[in-house]
């Protein structure tokens, strides 16, 4: 079952947390690609858009004729922070804005409209519109249009009004009533959920020998994600494994004007051959509030190198380097003697 298929159905299955004691059993159909399930007084309606990546959803939440609409996106979710634009059939109805226009309920990657006067012109235009298109930036500051073809929007209407004992052309536009107000969830946690992007993935093992993530060797060393601004993210995917040390090979994803993958190189200091370049950094980790990122070699008995860096709009800037090829049993890798330092820690 794919990522889209298991949020469909955990939202169709929602409903009856929000129903009283049923006294029927819920009915559900497929009425030309959109998933319907009612359990009066409640109804609920998906739609996968071209993509796949996200889902149209449609709910009558209360006793009445109001119909609110919402968008699903599991598989690129969505920067709860950024607007939304709607458009009908290529014509722009309307920006969404966040929390005054559209608020994320029940789960992170899911969004409902709450500016009334927007969900209406979409119900209202349910004989005539034959597509709507959500554009919006997912939380790696990646542009998404997700595509949906609404010819059978007037039919799933009718049928859940049928079910629920109301008028078909009474239906209007509304806000969603009742639904339980999603998780707070920082930007950085949802990029971390996402983990790696599939061509970040494919990229990663066609240009290098690291190991593959998923092998037996690193499939239990988890890939460093951090975000370094609103359209960049930090990748360091496990490359290899050995006597405690996993090294790691460095990305940038990049989804400004200027996009792509970028991977990283840096500078490290050998004590018998002085500077060099690596393209692979041990044991890492990324503070997001200070920007740094660290990286620490245990050669064992106190010995090793460490390196600090701080990302600086496009690049990462080397704060120091320390060395300790005189290995001294339980000093901290923080202390061990300097080769390098800015003028600017």
């Amino acid at each position: 079952m794919t990522v889209l298929a298991r949020a469909v159905a955990a939202l169709l299955l929602a409903a009856a947390t929000l129903a009283p004691a049923a006294r029927a059993e819920p009915v559900s159909t497929e009425i030309k690609g959109w998933q319907v399930q009612c359990d009066a007084p409640i109804c609920r309606a998906s739609l996968a858009s071209a993509s796949g990546e996200q889902a149209l959803l449609l709910g009558r939440f209360e006793i009445g004729d109001a119909v609110a609409i919402g968008l699903s996106t599991p598989g690129a979710v969505a920067d709860r922070d950024r607007p939304m634009t709607l458009r009908i059939d290529g014509r722009q109805i309307g920006d969404i804005e966040p929390k005054s226009g559209y608020r994320p309920y029940e789960r992170v990657e899911t969004f409902w409209i709450t500016e009334a006067k927007l969900a209406e012109a979409i119900v209202a235009a349910r004989s005539s519109a034959k597509t709507l298109r959500i554009e919006y930036i997912d939380v790696i500051g990646a542009p998404h249009d997700a595509d949906f073809d609404l010819s059978a929007l007037a039919e799933v209407v009718a049928w859940t009004a049928d079910r629920l004992g109301r008028a078909a052309d009474k239906a209007v536009g509304g806000v969603p009533r009742g639904l339980l107000a999603a998780p707070e969830v920082s930007r950085a946690e949802l990029v971390a959920r996402l983990g790696i992007p599939p061509r970040l993935a494919k990229k990663h093992m066609t240009v290098s020998e690291c190991e593959a993530p998923n092998s037996p060797l690193l499939r239990s060393f988890k890939p460093v994600i951090g975000v370094l601004s609103s359209t960049a993210t930090l990748y360091g995917i496990p490359c290899t494994a050995s006597a405690g040390n996993v090294s790691f090979r460095l990305w940038v994803l990049e989804n400004g004007e200027i996009g792509g993958l970028t991977p990283l190189y840096f500078a490290t200091f050998d004590p018998g051959l002085g500077w060099k370049g690596t393209d692979l950094l041990h044991n890492i980790a990324y503070d997001e509030k200070t920007q740094r990122l660290t990286s620490t070699f245990k050669a064992g008995g106190g010995c090793g190198a460490r390196g600090v860096w701080r990302w600086k709009k496009w690049t990462f800037e080397m704060l120091e380097t320390r060395v300790a090829s005189s290995c001294v049993e339980g000093k901290d890798a923080a202390d061990w003697p300097l080769v390098w330092q800015t003028s600017q820690p």
